[in-house]
């Protein structure tokens, strides 16, 4: 559906998760874009970031103002399905569909860390490989061999962004996987090494406040990028 320059995908988080079952079912080469107001915006002036976006199978409302914006256009089937979410009702549907995953991002400590305690939480044997995101061209040739060897069924990307949106437009057609999700800082909520905001926040839909409080650099953004936000918020018209 139309959502300003982009655009956005129905369904709750049970429909989003049905959409991937049928990607890897069917072997289908797909990938999701979480969307949040900053990805929103950027895409307005990163033609390569908003062509990521505008291919993807699933495209998310990760954050509440992309949210807030469908639901003002009158998309009643929009909901929030935050990309931290959909990974770990993947990791749960793994155990049953016996999917493997391969883990790209973080710091190489970070990333050891998640992977541990994933496996621990969630009984999983399923990762079959990982690596942290500090790799440069030159090691992209072998890192794409390791991932092809594997034929991993799920590649979880924890670069930044929009390092993980231009990895999927560079290589997503060279790696042998068939469903492919950016997740952005999950590794490291996952080691420990960062927060959630506690429930109430996240179903008040204040969490973009709470991680701003202690993250300076998403304070920026917010208020960098939420006045361009804003405008098409309060005027577009689908």
């Amino acid at each position: 559906m139309p959502l300003g320059h982009l655009k956005i995908s129905q369904g709750n988080l049970e429909d989003i998760l049905g959409r991937v079952e049928d990607f890897i079912c069917r072997g289908k080469r797909a990938y999701c874009v979480p969307l949040n107001l900053t990805k929103y915006v950027l895409a307005k002036q990163d033609d390569k970031l908003k062509k990521v976006i505008q291919e993807a199978d699933i495209i998310i409302a990760d954050g509440m103002p992309i949210y807030w914006f469908s639901r003002r256009l009158g998309y009643d089937h929009v909901y929030r399905v935050t990309g931290i979410e959909l990974a770990e009702r993947i990791f749960l549907t793994s155990k049953e569909k016996k999917w493997t995953i391969f883990f790209l991002g973080s710091t190489p400590e970070n990333l050891d860390r998640a992977v541990k305690e994933i496996e621990k939480k969630y009984h999983l044997k399923s990762i079959i490989g990982f690596r942290d995101g500090y790799f440069s061209n030159e090691d992209i040739p072998k890192l794409l061999l390791n991932i092809n060897s594997l034929q991993p069924d799920v590649l979880l990307l924890g670069l930044g962004m929009p390092q993980k949106e231009y990895f999927i437009s560079d290589y997503l057609y060279e790696i042998k996987v068939k469903f492919c999700l950016p997740v952005g800082g999950a590794f490291d909520i996952w080691a420990g090494k960062r927060k959630r905001s506690p429930l109430f926040i996240q179903k008040a839909g204040l969490e973009w406040l709470f991680r701003a409080s202690f993250d300076n650099q998403k304070g920026k953004n917010i208020f960098k990028y939420g006045a361009a936000f804003l405008k098409d918020f309060l005027f577009y018209r689908s």
